[in-house]
């Protein structure tokens, strides 16, 4: 009997339905922004562990955060419209739609863990520290997400 139900789990998720492909544009998008975000992140870990100090630190940021708002902004305008013109490239924007999940969870899932280090282990981040990095996820990612919002609550236009 266990034979015959494992043999039937195994058809159950094989006849599950998959994600369609991203296109070779938001492959790429993806790619851009996610290495960014890994720079920027191993960037503010070595800043912990004392690799930078505060200058360094900053000149740095104010390299790399300039690039990655750059590209961010554009694709997130893309993905923006996207939300607003469900069939923009014919295709079904399941991916865009994961992406604009991602950003919403990621960025209140950041801004809480900034918050809750200062309160919980002063030791790790010091309050100049966590208002840095609050700064800096608040112009990175509320950028993008004041993008989303416009394009979900922005009045359409007439023709």
């Amino acid at each position: 009997m266990a034979a015959s139900q494992a043999t039937t789990d195994t058809r159950a998720e094989a006849s599950k339905p998959t994600a369609p492909p991203l296109s070779p544009r938001a492959r790429i998008a993806r790619l851009i922004l996610v290495y960014h975000f890994i720079l920027i992140g191993i960037s503010c870990v070595y800043y912990l562990l004392r690799g930078f100090d505060f200058e360094e630190f900053t000149s740095l940021m104010g390299i790399l955060a300039p690039i990655t708002a750059l590209y961010g902004g554009a694709i997130f305008r893309y993905i923006g419209r996207s939300i607003t013109e469900p069939n923009m490239n014919g295709r079904d924007n399941v991916p865009i739609n994961g992406l604009v999940k991602w950003l919403v969870h990621g960025h209140f899932a950041t801004v809480m863990l900034l918050i809750s280090l200062k309160a919980l282990a002063p030791n790790v981040l010091n309050f100049q520290d966590m208002t840095m990095f609050l700064t800096l996820v608040e112009s990175a990612l509320g950028v993008y997400m004041g993008n989303i919002i416009l394009a979900l609550f922005e009045a359409k236009k007439e023709a």
